[in-house]
Order: C-alpha cells, then structure tokens, then sequence
C-alpha cells in the first residue's frame, strides 16, 4: 500500500479496480439477491456503475437486489463518489504513517485546492461536507416519502437516493427512476440540488462557505479563478438546457404536461446530464436533437474535483477562453481578468482530445460487438442509442435509451471500461501505464504544416 502511494495514478486505478472486482463478487451472492442470483458479468457491471458513479444498469435495484444487495450498492456508490485516493490516504492516516508529498499532492490535486492545507483537515472536511448535505437531503427526501409509504421503507428509500444523487450516481429503488415524480416537487427539487452540489466540487463548497462567512463579518472576500468558473458554466449550462430541452420537446414529450411539469421535467433534464443518471423522462421516445443535445451536456459534465464526471465544466470554460482569445488575435487566455496558465490551457485541449477519440473508438467497437447480439444495429435509431449509451459511459452520466440490459456481453465489458476511464480520467490512466521516469527534452527545428 505504501508503495502504491507513492504513485497516486497507479493507486487509483488499482483501487477502483479493486473495489469493483469485490463489489461484483458481493453483488453476485445469492444473499444480495431478491429472487435469484445475478449472473457475474452483470454484478460486476452494476459494481462498475456504482464505484464509477454512472446509474447505467443492467438489473432494476429496487427489484433484482434486496436489502444487503441494495446496501452494497450502497456502499459502492458512496466509495466512489468519496474516491479510492481519499478512503485509502485516510487509512493510512489512521495507522499513523506519514505520506509522500506526491500522494498528498494526488489528494489535494484532486479537489482543485489551489493552496497546501493539512491533509488530515482536508479530509474531515470532505467527509463532514459529504455527510451533512446527504443527511440534509434524505431528511428532505424523507418529508415527501413519508407520505406515502410506510415510514422504515421511505427512511430508506430517502436514505439511498440522498447518497446517489449526491454522488451524482443515478440508481432509484423503483422500476421507472424518478419518471412517476416528475411533477413531484418535494422529490425533484431536492434530487437536482444534490446533484448540483455533488457535481460543484468539495473546493468550491467550501470556499462559498468561506465567503459567505467573509460577507456576513463585512468583510471583503474575493472568490477564486477556479471557482468564479465553475460557477459561471454551471449557472450557463443549467440555463443553456433547460430553454434547449423546453424548445426542443415542446412538441413531443411535453405537449400535455401542465406548466409546473414542463418547468420540473425541463430543469430536471438539465441538471441530470451533469453526469446524475436520474431521469424523469424515457429518453427512448425523445427527439434525436434532445438526445444529441443531451450527449453534449453529458460529455461536459459537471467541476474538476466533485462527483461528477465528463471533461468537467471548467475544461469547457478555458477551451472558450482560448477560442475567444484567438480570434481576438490575443496572445495568452484570460478568463475574469486573469491569465491561465499554459498548462492548463494544454491539458483542456488534450482531455476533450482524448474524449472524442474515445468516444469515436467507443462507438465503433460497440457497434462490431453488437452485431451478434439480441439486436442489430441496422436502424438510425439504435444507432443513436449506441452513441447515445457510450457517451453516456464514458461521462459517467447513467442516463440511457433503454438499451442496456439488452447488450450481450461484450458490449458490457466495453462500457465497463469506458465507465472506468471515465471516472478515473484519460489523463489518468494514461500516467498509471506511462513510465515514471521522464524522457529527456529534445528540441527539433519548426517547420510549418497547413491547418483547415
């Protein structure tokens, strides 16, 4: 273990893959089932959901798993959602051993927190942030729940879906997710608040608690670069799809809703494509320009940091700011009058890079291996949805057409993967294979390529 710490990418991955691996041996118990045991390619695959925070699923929660299944997965969701570099630095504090500044780089690196703090006050601070909102929301949750079933069933249902929303996960304990509650205000509201928090990033909560606290002493407070942004394209991708989701089911899905359902279903279908995986509507009888829109909202995700997944919104932000920058005929990228580094600008441009390749790649290899599944992909419209799924994967986001417990098993071990790469980061896995000594500089002579 402490070798391991010692190269944080590489904990990581084997942490996850750990974690999923015993996730999919519990879930294939017949102790964790409600009728008969799940076969093992789809325990390990609801495990790989959970741990990944995805809500893709092959089995119905509610129906296919009981009480402890129910608690395992649970117990998954929570794990990735808090992430395998914080639960392992934690033990590890525990047992007294001191870290490497590389894996106490790899903790703080991972909330965005642009200065040093204790580690050990990094991590009750995560966990406290965690804790209270979950709690907060499945006391929220549990007012509503209440009121229609008997008390110990709502305390867990509230209880569940709190944690899953919070870590932007997705899975419901009923049949059709959150389809029946749509009009529910006591269940939407609450649900796309957590998932918002989740997705913001435990950096920027506390620095708006900070603030907050700075303004009510009268005291003057500036917010960060990183976190001015990510509340900027939060706000803006909040607004940007719920009018494009409003404009584009106008005449399809909500031509008999009433306002209030039209105003929920439509916010709702904006907040969740921040990689949540709750739905409230089939997106199998959606438009393709919702879908396509959706998938774009999916791959931008939510902040660097947080739950969620996709190439996060601040990556978005700083791309922007270079395409803005460049048509100005600026030199260097500024975003609310500061300059961002290089570095960072690089490595924006090489996620979105990695992610449309993987998503290409994606796309065609579970288009091959689906051929000699239960169905063929020769229609525009489970073509769509086969994008629509691996988009939906690798963003982490769980929302789907309703193609995934018809995928054979090939196609499950794809979409595993790509859950994986994408909770874990292209950048990510690409470091934990990379060799940890560093080539040496080398200097060629510039020559000019034509470009467009």
């Amino acid at each position: 273990m402490i070798r391991l710490l010692r190269h944080p990418a590489r904990l990581l991955v084997f942490g996850f893959a750990a974690t999923i691996f015993t996730g999919g041996v519990l879930l294939a118990l017949p102790i964790a089932s409600a009728r008969y045991p799940i076969p093992f390619i789809d325990a390990l695959f609801m495990a790989t959901s959970a741990v990944c925070v995805t809500g893709l699923a092959v089995v119905d929660p509610g129906s296919a798993l009981n009480g402890f299944g129910q608690a395992v997965l649970l117990g998954l969701v929570q794990i990735g959602g808090l992430g395998i570099t914080t639960l392992s630095t934690t033990l590890i504090l525990l047992m007294g051993h001191a870290l490497s500044f590389s894996s106490q780089d790899a903790v703080q690196g991972s909330f965005a927190l642009s200065q040093r703090v204790s580690l050990g006050l990094l991590l009750r601070q995560v966990l406290l942030w965690t804790l209270v909102i979950e709690a907060l929301g499945a006391v929220v949750l549990f007012l509503a729940e209440s009121q229609r079933q008997p008390l110990d069933q709502a305390l867990w249902v509230s209880v569940f879906h709190s944690v899953s929303a919070f870590c932007n996960a997705g899975f419901g304990l009923r049949p059709d997710n959150l389809v029946a509650d749509r009009a529910n205000a006591g269940i939407v509201l609450p649900i796309s608040l957590l998932i918002i928090l989740g997705g913001m990033g435990f950096a920027v909560l506390a620095e708006l608690a900070r603030w907050v606290l700075y303004r009510l002493r009268r005291q003057r407070k500036s917010l960060s670069l990183h976190t001015k942004v990510a509340l900027a394209l939060t706000a803006a991708l909040l607004l940007t799809g719920m009018v494009g989701f409003l404009m584009l089911e106008r005449a399809n899905l909500l031509v008999n809703m009433s306002l209030k359902e039209t105003l929920l279903t439509g916010w709702f279908a904006s907040v969740t494509p921040r990689t949540a995986g709750f739905n409230t509507i089939n997106y199998g009888q959606a438009t393709a320009a919702t879908l396509y829109f959706t998938m774009v909202l999916m791959l931008i995700g939510g902040c660097p940091g947080s739950t969620a997944g996709g190439i996060k919104a601040t990556t978005l932000g700083v791309l922007l700011a270079l395409a803005r920058s460049r048509f100005r005929g600026e030199r260097g990228v500024r975003l609310f009058n500061r300059s961002v580094p290089e570095a960072n600008v690089a490595k924006a441009t090489s996620v979105v890079a990695l992610a449309f390749v993987l998503v290409i790649l994606g796309v065609i290899l579970l288009s091959a291996l689906q051929v000699s599944g239960q169905f063929h992909p020769r229609t525009v419209e489970w073509s769509l949805g086969l994008l629509f799924e691996v988009v939906s994967a690798l963003g982490t986001a769980g929302l789907s057409t309703g193609i995934t417990s018809q995928l054979n098993d090939g196609s499950k071990i794809l979409i595993m993967a790509l859950m994986f790469i994408g909770r874990l980061g292209p950048l990510t896995i690409a470091l934990a294979l990379a060799g940890q000594t560093p080539r040496p500089a080398v200097s060629y002579a510039e020559e000019q390529v034509m470009i467009g």
